[in-house]
């Protein structure tokens, strides 16, 4: 977690994150870590800046998902953090992700999704049948992905590589979010880090993934 401080990261999306005690391990106790209230967790968010205030959602933070309303100064917006179980069916967490919708509705929302979904579309190099549902539920919803297309992908392993971590914005929020990258940076993880900015007052966000993260 050194990039949080040495590259300013205010926001934290992590999926599958190391747990000691059913939190996630390895956080400084000067950074906010939300999750589920109770037992173990496969999705969190963290914030280091304390002029951000956050509000988590409990009725949309469970096992696998986290969902903060975050104000800072006149700005606000909504963040998800999702973990989709690659031998769980994918259409129980697009509901869920359905109804985060019409909570947030014409609010700014940002998703970092690890969705074991692979797509030609998302920049993978196939379709399976995970992505092809993803591929009908983003549109249909009036969402964005914010990957871009490069020599790198989201996931590498000794197995193969993929592009199955994604960020995702509603309407509301797609002006405002820049310069999506894969980091260069060591990861610790086969999920390499993904940064992004948005342009709310600077806010610089990072996601993760197991322990596996974006950035903002």
């Amino acid at each position: 977690m050194q990039i949080m401080s040495t590259e300013n990261i205010e926001i934290t999306f992590i999926q599958e994150p190391y747990l000691y005690q059913n939190k996630p391990k390895g956080i400084s106790k000067r950074y906010r870590t939300y999750t589920q209230e109770e037992g173990k967790c496969r999705a969190a968010i963290i914030i280091s800046n304390n002029t951000l205030d956050a509000i988590l959602i409990t009725q949309f933070s469970e096992y696998d998902t986290v969902l903060l309303e975050i104000h800072k100064r006149s700005n606000s917006f909504y963040a998800a953090s999702v973990y989709m179980e690659y031998n769980e069916h994918i259409d129980t967490k697009l509901q869920t992700i359905e109804q985060i919708l019409e909570f947030t509705k014409v609010s700014k929302l940002i998703m970092a999704i690890y969705s074991n979904a692979r797509s030609t579309i998302l920049h993978d190099t196939t379709t399976n049948n995970r992505g092809r549902m993803m591929e009908e539920f983003i549109p249909s919803k009036q969402l964005y992905i914010i990957n871009e297309d490069g020599p790198r992908r989201t996931f590498q392993s000794t197995r193969g590589e993929s592009n199955i971590n994604l960020t995702i914005v509603n309407n509301q929020m797609l002006p405002d979010v820049t310069g999506w990258e894969i980091a260069e940076v060591e990861s610790a993880s086969v999920h390499n880090i993904l940064k992004f900015r948005t342009t709310l007052k600077q806010t610089n966000l990072i996601k993760e993934t197991p322990q596996n993260q974006s950035t903002l």
